[in-house]
């Protein structure tokens, strides 16, 4: 029975036996995933925190959703995804599973290929409370905040995230896609808004990333997060063939009959 990786089951050996993207094809290829591979299908619900590292531009935050796309090579030998990385590993940055414009938004953190990078830890979900051009308040995530680039008068430029309480920040760019553009737009934030940050508080809810990944284990342990249209592009069977599933299932059946 083939099937895409979307319609897949969980906890069972599978077998990959095509990957319809030559890009993606290539990317897996660079983590150690060809056709004839072994995976498995995992349904844990992702709840991974934003996460402050160390690189070519000193300390940034990195939202969650952004951070689950980037793997890292430690120096150990061991590879991992960005968000699971322990309080301050090293390591260099291999590949991401991203698409351009959310390369562009790591590079503008300076997280970009062959760089290096020291995870300093994982941070707590937090709102932002912030009056928006001295009219409107509205609550932010720190996962938002951090995707919020400009300035204070007279600091430097960096992440709302980073910013001082009741002074003036003005917004100069959205590091990210059109999504959360037009996401922070409903909030009505976008580049030349003003924001003065009131207080920060623990969150009500929680925070997740801006999608609900297909996650997936490889044969040397490397946990992958996948968005839908990628896991769709990989084709599976079960490492069990259907006959031994239906003559354990008839097995099975029969001893609660005897029961």
């Amino acid at each position: 029975m083939y099937s895409s990786l979307i319609d897949a089951p969980i906890h069972t050996d599978l077998i990959l036996l095509e990957i319809t993207r030559p890009e993606l094809a290539l990317w897996l290829q660079r983590l150690g995933l060809f056709v004839g591979s072994h995976l498995i299908r995992h349904d844990e619900e992702v709840n991974f925190h934003p996460v402050r590292v160390r690189g070519t531009k000193g300390d940034v935050v990195v939202p969650a959703g952004l951070g689950i796309k980037v793997f890292v090579h430690l120096v150990t030998g061991e590879r991992k995804p960005l968000v699971e990385m322990k309080k301050m590993e090293k390591g260099h940055i291999e590949t991401m599973s991203c698409g351009q414009g959310c390369i562009q938004a790591l590079s503008h953190l300076g997280i970009e290929e062959n760089t290096d990078v020291t995870f300093v830890r994982d941070l707590p979900h937090m709102d932002y409370i912030t009056v928006i051009d001295r009219k409107e308040r509205t609550r932010l995530s720190e996962g938002e905040a951090a995707r919020l680039w400009g300035k204070c008068e007279g600091g430097p430029e960096t992440q709302f995230y980073f910013a001082e309480q009741k002074k003036p920040f003005s917004v100069q760019k959205i590091i990210g896609g059109r999504k959360i553009r037009e996401h922070l737009k409903t909030h009505g934030v976008q580049p030349g808004s003003t924001l003065v940050l009131e207080s920060i508080k623990q969150t009500q809810e929680l925070h997740k990333p801006g999608m609900e990944p297909v996650t997936i284990s490889s044969p040397g342990g490397l946990r992958l997060y996948l968005n839908r249209n990628q896991a769709g592009s990989i084709i599976v069977k079960s490492a069990v063939p259907e006959d031994e599933e239906h003559t354990s299932g008839q097995q099975h059946t029969g001893s609660e009959d005897g029961e």
